[in-house]
């Protein structure tokens, strides 16, 4: 064996057997800055010619360099004594501070620099874009690669960084007030990207719903915001029969996901086909995490120890309220940010009879959109059909007010000569007559099985609905009005079969004549199924298939 072979095996068996060979690979390279010890002078002679030189050299280590945290909190109690000094023309030097990592380090460092930044924030207001900014920024994880993770349980180090961000805002709103406007724009600007992941979504929005603990006076502008966010991700995640033609249509619409509010540094081009599946299916896992989320602060905030707060329900309830109306009413076939409205309903009785009440407003208003009236119906019939909360005989007063709100406008409107003309202004007819078939068909087995029951069914006069020169049968959905039709024969309710096999003759093409299509009827009913996993343990016993849960067994 040569000299040099033996010293070589020997300097590594030593490496070996030590460890410090493995030491010596995995320790980082760093070069660390000494900062400066006299920031005063530099700061008050940057005017002068010769003092640019030392401000852009600690800039420099300030951005760049690795910095001890003795030094750290040496240089930040110095600075302090100099935020008097840092008007616009020291932007710079404010900015390279806030991008300083100071959240994973000694706690000295973290309570000598939040003192640093709400001193700075109070003693010049002009820097309190750019503060609050950086801090909504430290909100997002610095890393998150959609690897999976348990729904619910974030990471120490984030819920950690994400309080002593709290911190620091807490402190900004009391002293600043003005400073509640700048915070919300911060938020919607920040808000992540489809293509930052679901871990991101969630530490995102629990932080938004953190902030309503300490600043409960922008609860309603932040829930409405995170709904219109929420429902953003929802009309973009594909529905389980979606083909892959409509996969890539979706993608395509996820351009539009932030509303060019993301900055293009959040943007992240999605170059293959397998990018855009993962894109794809990692949105529903987002849904799910989401909705999760904003549904267990829900009820976190509506019951303290199992006992319902009366004025937390009804505060939170006013608040869901506007982003319904603002939001979730006008989205066409949204698919799950709606069931926050169907959670709070199952909270109380009084606050379906609200909700209803308002729904029914906007069908008989005459001065609200033909459309928003339609979809209201919509609502009020699903809500009715597939909640196990709702009693009986709310029921039947929902089903006596639909038939009274339709003979009226049948016996309105019988003795005009242009019915069978122009259907098209009867739309809302058809829609409440659809609305009322896709209730009874839910719903008839609370009345058929006693002689009280049927005598209210008998009494719905259903034989002049699909009799009348309207023709409702023929305008709504074919497969809810074969269910209407065999469960009405079965208890000699109405017989519908004669008027539905005229409608199928009339609708053949004839040569020579042009044949006129039905207006359709939207077949949208928003709370039939709930497909998400996780969020869904809360929302699944809600249903009337599924009434052996108790709703607020889920914490």
């Amino acid at each position: 064996m040569s000299v040099v072979s033996s010293r070589v095996n020997s300097v590594s068996s030593i490496l070996k057997v030590s460890g410090v060979r493995s030491q010596f690979i995995k320790q980082p390279s760093k070069v660390y800055f000494k900062l400066p010890k006299d920031v005063k002078n530099i700061l008050c002679n940057y005017m002068k010619d010769n003092g640019i030189k030392d401000y852009e050299k600690l800039i420099y280590s300030l951005k760049e360099g690795a910095i001890k945290d003795s030094d750290l909190t040496e240089f930040l109690t110095e600075t302090r004594q100099c935020i008097s000094l840092l008007d616009v023309r020291y932007e710079s030097f404010v900015q390279a501070l806030l991008q300083i990592e100071w959240t994973n380090r000694l706690p000295e460092v973290i309570s000598t620099y939040k003192l640093f930044v709400q001193d700075l924030v109070c003693m010049q207001t002009l820097h309190i874009n750019i503060v609050i900014k950086r801090l909504v920024e430290l909100f997002k994880p610095v890393k998150d690669n959609n690897i999976e993770h348990e729904a619910g349980q974030l990471k120490s180090e984030d819920l950690e960084r994400l309080n002593h961000i709290h911190d620091i805002l807490h402190k900004i709103l009391e002293v600043v007030p003005m400073s509640s406007k700048v915070l919300l724009q911060s938020l919607v600007s920040q808000f992540p990207y489809i293509v930052h992941g679901t871990y991101t979504h969630e530490v995102y929005i629990y932080a938004l719903l953190q902030i309503l603990n300490y600043a409960p006076q922008l609860r309603s502008d932040i829930l409405v915001f995170i709904i219109n966010r929420l429902m953003m991700l929802d009309v973009n995640v594909p529905r389980e029969e979606a083909s892959k033609n409509e996969e890539d249509n979706v993608l395509d619409d996820y351009t539009s996901y932030n509303n060019g509010t993301a900055d293009n540094d959040n943007l992240t081009t999605v170059n293959n086909d397998t990018d855009k599946r993962k894109i794809i299916h990692s949105a529903e896992r987002t849904m799910d995490t989401c909705m999760e989320l904003f549904l267990k602060y829900m009820h976190e905030f509506c019951f303290i120890n199992n006992v319902l707060q009366i004025d937390n329900l009804r505060t939170l309830y006013f608040d869901i309220i506007c982003a319904f109306e603002a939001v979730i009413l006008p989205t066409h076939a949204s698919q799950y940010v709606q069931y926050i409205m169907f959670y709070i309903c199952s909270f109380r009785p009084v606050i379906t009879e609200t909700f209803t009440n308002w729904l029914w407003r906007k069908v008989i208003d005459p001065n609200v959109a033909q459309v928003l009236r339609q979809t209201s119906v919509c609502y009020l019939s699903s809500l009715y059909s597939t909640a196990s909360f709702i009693s009986p005989g709310s029921v039947k007063i929902m089903m006596t007010n639909l038939l009274l709100w339709i003979h009226k406008y049948i016996t309105s409107e019988e003795n005009s000569e242009y019915v069978d003309d122009d259907p098209e202004p009867h739309v809302l007819f058809y829609s409440v007559c659809q609305a009322f078939f896709r209730l009874f068909v839910a719903r008839f087995k609370h009345f058929v099985d006693s002689k009280s029951g049927i005598l209210f069914l008998q009494n719905l006069n259903i034989s002049t609905i699909i009799t009348c020169k309207l023709n409702p049968l023929k305008m709504c959905d074919a497969k809810i009005i074969r269910d209407f039709a065999d469960i009405t024969s079965t208890y000699q309710l109405a017989y519908c079969y004669t008027v539905i096999e005229n409608n199928e003759r009339n609708e053949l093409p004839v040569f020579g004549m042009k044949t006129h299509m039905p207006v359709l009827v939207p077949n949208y009913f928003p709370f039939e199924s709930y497909t998400l996993e996780h969020s869904g343990r809360r929302i699944a016993p809600l249903f009337c298939n599924n009434t052996t849960v108790d709703s607020q067994s889920v914490k």
